[in-house]
């Protein structure tokens, strides 16, 4: 990340929503340096073309549990008719859609895979400890065994792990998405800004100077298709 936050915006889970992602951007300062909490696939009906809007302009990204499910069955579904993963076969999973989107350009589909590979699981600047899931209460805990935990730990979740009371004390701010809520949610050290907007709801940007947030009401093409 850039030295300076005043134009640095985290934007929540995109889940394939192209067109409302396009128009938030608008929204945004026309040098904006901008971090994506993952999720950027699955769900809605664009995801190849969001990746490769974060890959081509070079934005900021760490992994989240759909990406890690993509780089784990998308290659398998579209080169091997492989579609025995939930992923791949359940509505809820979004894999569906992820699928249709690459038969039309599988030439994308090495590059991005290579790239979703390579992805942090979190970024750090300036107080700020960004991730996927809720990742407050594996700050300290970043070692080998709890790495999957900061895409795929919901706050809920954490919020029932006595073993983790220590993190409310944490001096950082924890950034992520994953967890679906119609509002961004606030707490003391913590902000959630996954607000639905593959269900038709809204994309969220974060300005982490000011933590203002910008919204955008999901676009009817984006919206998953029965």
């Amino acid at each position: 990340m850039s030295k300076k936050l005043k134009d640095t915006f985290v934007i929540g889970d995109v889940h394939g929503c192209y067109h409302t992602l396009l128009k938030l951007v608008k929204k945004l300062p026309k040098k904006a340096e901008l971090v994506f909490l993952g999720d950027l696939c699955d769900k809605g009906n664009f995801s190849k073309e969001v990746i490769e809007f974060v890959i081509e302009n070079s934005h900021l990204c760490v992994k989240g549990n759909h990406e890690y499910f993509m780089q784990l069955y998308l290659k398998k579904a579209l080169l091997k008719d492989d579609k025995s993963s939930k992923w791949a076969t359940r509505r809820g999973w979004g894999g569906r859609q992820t699928i249709e989107n690459y038969k039309k350009d599988s030439s994308l589909l090495d590059k991005h895979l290579k790239w979703i590979e390579e992805l942090p699981l979190y970024l750090e600047k300036k107080g700020y400890f960004v991730t996927h899931g809720f990742g407050l209460p594996y700050y300290k805990r970043r070692d080998e065994k709890y790495l999957h935990s900061l895409f795929s730990n919901r706050i809920d979740d954490a919020t029932h792990m006595k073993d983790w009371e220590d993190f409310k004390e944490y001096k950082v701010i924890n950034i992520f998405g994953h967890c679906n809520f119609r509002e961004v949610l606030r707490g003391k050290n913590y902000i959630c800004i996954d607000t639905g907007c593959c269900y038709g709801e809204k994309l969220t940007a974060l300005n982490l100077k000011t933590l203002e947030i910008v919204e955008q009401k999901t676009d009817k093409r984006d919206i998953i298709t029965p």
